[in-house]
């Protein structure tokens, strides 16, 4: 069974904020992989090509790419920002 949890990625540049369902057993850059392929199209090319971050809005902390969501503190209802 492929579970998943529910995540707010805000992204400052767009003020935008998505609502995703992203699997627990994937790995940050995996999340950030999906993002950059649908976010370009809407910011104009601002985020193509661009080395992005993943943060937790509530404690700050940046996240490391090769982390497994579900060994993270990504829960239910997150809150994540893009950079």
């Amino acid at each position: 069974m492929d579970f998943k949890v529910y995540i707010l990625i805000e992204a400052p540049v767009l003020e935008k904020t998505y609502e995703i369902f992203a699997p627990i057993d994937r790995r940050i850059y995996e999340l950030i992989a999906i993002l950059q392929k649908t976010i370009p199209e809407l910011s104009e090319g601002y985020y193509k090509n661009k080395k992005l971050t993943l943060f937790n809005k509530s404690t700050g902390r940046i996240y490391d790419l090769n982390v497994v969501i579900k060994d993270s503190d990504i829960k239910m209802g997150t809150r994540l920002v893009i950079v």
